[in-house]
């Protein structure tokens, strides 16, 4: 089997998508799959969870065209092609060269097709999907989801072709679980893309509302983002009176990113639209409670008793931080310990790895439809 896997980019600066692509390459080349990602020249390119593997890179120069890959794809003879989001130009490049040669690909939407994700920039991507992003997605052979939620408003918008739903998978060894309740503070921290998508500013409010009981705590946000955005939000701390207890951070990375982590009492993501949410996995898998919204897919935090998933609104988060925030250190700990088990039994990459290469037999060879597949 000889699989193709394309990301326009695996910047690090470029959120999930940097994350769990090269973990996805990564699990299949271990399981033995001939597998190639391809993706866009960058600085910063997370290239590190292919070194040591049997995965292949190639890499693009931002001026390549269609005659190139239609000449590479010739050359490979490629048995299946993963694509590994939408909108962006290239990707119908190579879904259109695909199609002519006869190459089966699947379409992995990355939350492009979420309502708030198809509210932005609204007519232009109403346009574009008249013209040839319906057409791309719907000749596909499977759209590629990450929660059952992703899948129905994939169904929404008239895509009949079948739909998988298999999680993200992380690296859980590279987010290992806190071992005591040492060197927790009382700290809650947002660590993601800095973007209006992300609900920063209704979490402000919310902060603002209990810091007065709360004086002992601190809010984190740390990502990267647009400088106007970022400078806006600084903005908004200081008009606020909060600068001594909210700090906006630059992005961390390595053994950083996994120390802040695991030094916070809290993690909370109170997002307008994830798909997923790498960051709310990582963060449990570290052994830290979580808070986010019913508009990403983690009511399995309600249903384990892990953390919080809410209706996204102020109101909802001063009660969701108020509950977690008067709760014992003994107590948080237990909760963020009972979280990284459900990561580590649920979505470590090579279990989910196992249900993609299910995935790429039963779409070029047929059998037994996987029960991950909805049609």
């Amino acid at each position: 089997m000889k699989v193709l896997t394309f990301v326009s980019s695996i910047d690090l600066s470029s959120g999930g998508p940097s994350r769990s692509v090269p973990m996805l390459v990564k699990g299949l080349a271990e399981l033995g799959v001939d597998i190639t990602l391809m993706t866009i020249r960058s600085e910063n390119m997370n290239v590190h969870a292919l070194e040591g593997t049997t995965a292949k890179l190639k890499v693009l120069e931002p001026s390549f065209t269609r005659k190139k890959i239609a000449q590479y794809l010739k050359e490979e003879k490629f048995h299946l092609i993963q694509i590994q989001s939408m909108w962006d130009w290239p990707y119908h490049k190579v879904m259109v060269e695909a199609r002519k040669q006869g190459i089966p690909y699947i379409v992995t939407p990355r939350g492009m097709l979420e309502p708030w994700s198809l509210s932005q920039k609204k007519w232009k991507k109403k346009l574009a999907w008249w013209l040839y992003q319906r057409n791309d997605v719907q000749k596909s052979v499977c759209v590629f989801t990450t929660a059952k939620m992703e899948a129905d408003h994939v169904s929404d918008l008239g895509i009949t072709t079948c739909k998988s739903v298999i999680p993200n998978g992380i690296e859980t060894d590279g987010y290992p679980c806190k071992t005591a309740i040492e060197g927790v503070k009382k700290q809650v921290l947002f660590l993601s893309r800095v973007h209006v998508k992300k609900g920063i500013e209704l979490l402000f409010e919310a902060w603002k509302r209990i810091h007065p009981e709360n004086t002992d705590w601190q809010l984190l946000v740390i990502g990267n983002g647009e400088a106007e955005y970022i400078h806006s939000l600084e903005n908004r701390v200081e008009s606020l009176g909060l600068k001594d207890c909210i700090k906006i951070l630059p992005p961390v990375f390595g053994d950083a990113k996994i120390k802040v982590y695991q030094e916070s009492a809290l993690f909370c993501l109170p997002s307008f639209s994830e798909n997923f949410g790498m960051v709310i996995a990582e963060a449990m898998s570290c052994g830290t409670p979580v808070i986010t919204t019913t508009n990403c897919p983690w009511n399995i935090l309600n249903d384990t008793k892990t953390g919080w998933c809410i209706d996204l609104s102020v109101d909802n988060l001063e009660h969701a931080l108020r509950e977690a925030m008067t709760m014992s250190s003994v107590d948080l700990y237990a909760m963020g310990q009972k979280a990284s088990k459900l990561i580590y039994e649920n979505f470590d990459y090579r279990s989910v790895t196992l249900k993609i290469l299910r995935l790429y037999e039963w779409l070029l060879n047929g059998g037994e439809k996987p029960e991950f597949i909805y049609e």
